[in-house]
This record gives structure tokens, C-alpha cells and sequence, in this order.
């Protein structure tokens, strides 16, 4: 299954292989966890004259055998066209990436690092989640199944009760905390690699945790935690 980042940068073509611009930004629902379409810059006129952005329905896309993505007809398709078949104006689609992460109770958990979706529906299947630097380095990016990803309210994507048991890519295999607090904003603002591991969160990750590699993993952060304090 395709992801937002393997989608970033990809060319746009028409039929008979005419190129018509990049994709710029992947666009999901307004509140649904489900990707709508793509934003493609166009090339600028003579290199010099930018052109206005166009936006494509995801179900328009067909990936090609040399990775670009094309349409079938010769143009990009008007913005109005889309917008009669989702109900709402392209203005209303958001930008998952880099957005907020938080728990349905509240809690701070990080940011969209990358998102995992089905090409044909664009249902997510798997939410990236980056918590800073420190925390990332320790356990790793923590994926969260899509079941358990509610959407956007309209400030952060929202992950659902019941993610708490979660599998990072790094070298924790699973972190289980309740809310999975394990991040906080440094000065309120939430921003991919503004978070940092919390001395007690981290805390109680290592209680969860029964490998050796996790629990070495726990004390590095408090050591760092420790330093910057």
C-alpha cells in the first residue's frame, strides 16, 4: 500500500505520457482518517511564471510502471469537477503531514510523520507518528492502525482508546502506556521535532517494557532528559 511520503514529489501525467506537474501535498477528508486526492503544482511558464495549483481526485490515479502517477485524460481536470464528486470545496481537505497528534482524551502524543493508505479508497491504514527527536531515537516512529485513528477535529488528527499498545520501528518493539503520554510540547507548540519524552512518561515506559534493549532505551532519554534540565 502506497504512503503519503512515496506520493510526495511523484510526476503527473496525462494520456500519452504528457507531463503535467508534480504532486505538491497529499489531501485527506476534512474529518475522516481517508486520503481524497492530490494537490500538483504545475511547471512554471518558460520557468519564470508560476502557475496555479490543481487538485485530483486519488480514484482519477493510476500508477504507471515507471512510478509517475497518470490521469487519463490530456489535462488536469478543473477543481470544480472534484469538488462536485467529494461535497465539499478543496479548501476544506487537510494536510495530515507534520499535523498534531493526540489521543481522544486530550493527551499530546506527537506528530504525522507519514501515512499509510489504500490506493483504491484511500482509507488509512496505518498512522507514522513522530515523537521528537529524543523519543524517536529511542523507540522509534509508533504506528498506529488505521482502525484506531478517528481523523481530523479541526486542530489534530485524533487516535482512538485502545491504541495504548503500540509497535515502534525503532529498537522498542512495543511501548504500552495509558494514553501513550509519552511526549510533551516543549512551550505548547507542537512541531515535528519540537517534542521531547517527559522524565515520568519515560518512567513508565521502562516499567512496561521487559527486554533489556527497551530498558536501555528508557534510561538513555531520563540521562538526556537529565542534561537539558
Amino acid at each position: 500500500m502506497p504512503r503519503i511520503s512515496a506520493y510526495a514529489g511523484r510526476s503527473v501525467t496525462g494520456a500519452e505520457g504528457r507531463a503535467l506537474g508534480r504532486v505538491s501535498a497529499v489531501l485527506f477528508h476534512a474529518s475522516e482518517p481517508r486520503v481524497v486526492g492530490v494537490q500538483v503544482d504545475q511547471s512554471a511558464v518558460l520557468g519564470v511564471i508560476d502557475r496555479r495549483q490543481h487538485y485530483v481526485l486519488l480514484d482519477t490515479l493510476t500508477l504507471t510502471e515507471d512510478g509517475a502517477l497518470q490521469l487519463p485524460g490530456k489535462r488536469l481536470p478543473s477543481d470544480d469537477a472534484g469538488e462536485r464528486v467529494l461535497g465539499f470545496k478543496w479548501d476544506s481537505s487537510v494536510i495530515w503531514h507534520h499535523m498534531p497528534v493526540r489521543s481522544a482524551t486530550g493527551e499530546a502524543v506527537g506528530t504525522v510523520h507519514d501515512v499509510v493508505f489504500d490506493a483504491a479508497s484511500g482509507v488509512v491504514t496505518q498512522l507514522r507518528i513522530s515523537t521528537g527527536a529524543v523519543g524517536d531515537a529511542a523507540l522509534g516512529k509508533l504506528e498506529v492502525p488505521g482502525e484506531l485513528v478517528s481523523g481530523f477535529d479541526g486542530d489534530a488528527v485524533v487516535v482512538l482508546p485502545g491504541f495504548a499498545e503500540i509497535r515502534a520501528d525503532g529498537g522498542a518493539a512495543k511501548a504500552v502506556a495509558s494514553g501513550v503520554a509519552v511526549v510533551k510540547a516543549r512551550g505548547g507548540a507542537v512541531a515535528d521535532g519540537a517534542l521531547q519524552v517527559g522524565v515520568a512518561a519515560a518512567g513508565a515506559l521502562g516499567r512496561s517494557m521487559k527486554s533489556g534493549i527497551a530498558r536501555k532505551a528508557i534510561d538513555k532519554v531520563k540521562s538526556l532528559m537529565d542534561e537539558d534540565g
